[in-house]
C-alpha cells in the first residue's frame, strides 16, 4: 500500500452534506488545490484499482444501489476505469483551469437524472470516495481535507445543475421526475440483431418531446434477478406526444437486451424515465450562430447509428449538407439500412452517404453510388472520403457515436486532418475512458 503518512480513521466523521457548506462560487481554497497537484500522482498511480476498491465498499455499504448501477459495466471493469477517468479529468482542470470540465460533466448531470440520483446520494459517494483515500493510501489529514473540499465543490455542482434538468423536464408539457409506467405498442425486427420498441404511457396521458439525439431510461427486473437494471436507449423518430420509440441490439450476453428481445411482449408494461442527454444537434449552436448553412458529419458504428439517425431526422430537410459515414459488420447486422438508402434516393442533393463493412457477406454488394449497400472494405478510415469532408468550412460540426474504441480512433483520425475538437460532438454506449492519461504531467 502506497501512503501518504498516518490518518485517523475519525476524520471521516467530518464529511458533509455538500449543501450545508460554505462554497462560494463553488471556490476551492489555493491551499488545497495544491494539495491536490501534490497527492494527484499518488492517487493516479493507484489507477482503476483505487474505483474498483470505492465500487466494493460502496456497494457493501449500501447493497440497494446495484439496482441503479449497470451491473454489466461493474463485472467487466468498464464503470470503475471510466470513474478513475472522470476524477482525473476533474482535478486536472480545476488544477489548470480553475474550473470543472464542464463538457464532460453535462453528460454526467444528464445519466444522473436519467438514474433520479437524489441529493443524498452524493453523501454516499463522498464518504466512500474519502474512505477509500483512506483505505488505500492513509493520507494526514490535510491531504483528506483537500480532496474533500474538491469533491463537495463538485457535488454541489451537480446537483444544482440535476435540479435544474429535473425542473426543465417537470414543467415541460406531458413532462416527470422519475419513473412513468409504459406499455409496449409495437416490436419490430430491425435487423437479425436489432429490434425496435414503441412504448405508450399507461395513463394515456401525453408525453413530453425531446430533443433528436437524446435516450429514455428503462428500468427492468426479470424474474429471478439480484437486481432491477436500468439501461439508456436512444429515442428514434419524430417526436409526437403519444409514444417513444427505441431501437435495441441483442447483445451476446446482454441481461436487459437480451429480456426485451425474448421475454417482452406487446401488452407488457415497464417504467420509463423522461428523455434526457446533451448529445443533439443544438450543441453546435454557438459555432455555427444559429446559421443552418453549415454542414454536419454524423459518424457512427454498430448501434451508435440510432442518435444519429434522430438527429439526421431532425435535420434532413434543411438546406445544410449532410454526411452519413456508418461502419457496421455486414448486410444482416445494419440496421435501418433500407431507411437511409430510400432517403438517399430521394434526397439527391446535399446528403451524402459512405458505409464501412468489416465482414461483408457474398450478398452485399459494394459499390460507389449513394445508394450502394456499402462503400468501402474493413473498418472505417477517413481518408478514403476525405475530398467529401467539409475541411474548408470551420463551422462545420461532426457528431459521432459508438464503441469506445471507435470513438477515440475516430477522433484521432479527424484531428489528423485539422478538424478543431471543439467541432466534435462525443457519445458513446459505454462508459468512455478518455482522459486518463492526464494526470501524467504531475508525476
Amino acid at each position: 500500500m502506497r501512503r501518504f503518512g498516518a490518518l485517523p480513521k475519525e476524520t471521516l466523521r467530518g464529511f458533509r452534506h455538500p449543501s450545508a457548506l460554505n462554497l462560494a462560487a463553488r471556490s476551492i481554497s489555493s491551499a488545497n488545490l495544491e494539495v491536490v497537484r501534490e497527492t494527484l500522482p499518488a492517487v493516479a498511480a493507484v489507477g482503476p484499482d483505487f474505483t474498483g476498491h470505492f465500487y466494493q465498499r460502496m456497494f457493501a455499504a449500501h447493497p440497494e444501489l446495484l439496482n441503479t448501477f449497470n451491473v454489466s459495466n461493474q463485472r467487466e471493469g468498464r464503470q470503475q476505469k471510466a470513474l478513475f477517468s472522470a476524477i482525473a479529468c476533474t482535478a486536472t482542470s480545476v488544477l489548470e483551469h480553475g474550473t470543472f470540465p464542464n463538457q464532460l460533466l453535462a453528460g454526467v448531470h444528464h445519466k444522473h437524472c436519467a438514474l433520479n440520483v437524489l441529493p443524498e446520494q452524493y453523501e454516499v459517494v463522498g464518504t466512500h470516495l474519502l474512505g477509500t483515500i483512506v483505505d488505500l493510501l492513509d493520507p494526514p489529514s490535510h491531504v483528506l481535507e483537500a480532496w474533500g473540499e474538491l469533491y463537495q465543490a463538485l457535488a454541489t455542482e451537480c446537483i444544482d445543475r440535476s435540479e435544474e434538468l429535473y425542473l426543465a423536464n417537470e414543467q415541460k408539457e406531458g413532462g416527470w421526475r422519475g419513473e412513468r409506467e409504459f406499455v409496449l405498442k409495437r416490436k419490430q425486427a430491425k435487423s437479425d440483431t436489432v429490434t425496435e420498441f414503441t412504448f405508450a404511457p399507461a395513463d394515456g396521458q401525453p408525453i413530453c418531446s425531446y430533443i433528436p439525439g437524446q435516450y429514455t431510461t428503462v428500468w427492468v427486473e426479470g424474474e429471478g434477478w439480484t437486481n432491477r437494471q436500468p439501461r439508456h436507449y436512444t429515442l428514434v423518430g419524430v417526436p409526437n406526444g403519444e409514444d417513444y420509440t427505441i431501437g435495441v441490439k441483442k447483445e451476446p450476453q446482454g441481461l436487459v437486451s437480451g429480456f426485451l428481445h425474448d421475454q417482452l411482449s406487446v401488452g407488457d408494461r415497464l417504467p420509463l424515465s423522461p428523455p434526457f442527454g446533451d448529445f443533439h444537434v443544438k450543441h453546435a449552436d454557438k459555432i455555427w450562430v444559429l446559421d443552418s448553412q453549415h454542414p454536419v458529419v454524423f459518424l457512427s458504428a454498430g448501434m451508435g447509428i440510432t442518435p444519429t439517425l434522430s438527429m439526421l431526422g431532425h435535420v434532413k430537410n434543411e438546406q445544410r449538407t449532410v454526411l452519413w459515414l456508418h461502419a457496421a459488420e455486414n448486410g444482416r447486422l445494419h440496421p435501418y439500412r433500407d431507411y437511409l438508402v430510400g432517403l438517399a434516393q430521394a434526397k439527391s442533393e446535399g446528403f451524402t452517404r459512405r458505409v464501412w463493412y468489416n465482414h461483408p457477406e457474398p450478398e452485399d454488394e459494394i459499390g460507389e453510388d449513394n445508394t450502394s449497400v456499402y462503400h468501402f472494405k474493413g473498418t472505417m478510415d477517413v481518408k478514403q472520403v476525405e475530398t467529401e469532408l467539409p475541411l474548408h468550412d470551420e463551422h462545420a460540426m461532426y457528431f459521432m457515436c459508438g464503441p469506445p474504441a471507435f470513438m477515440d480512433s475516430m477522433s484521432k483520425q479527424l484531428s489528423s486532418l485539422g478538424v478543431p475538437r471543439q467541432n466534435l460532438a462525443f457519445e458513446s454506449f459505454d462508459p468512455w475512458e478518455e482522459g486518463g492519461d492526464l494526470v501524467k504531467q504531475y508525476d
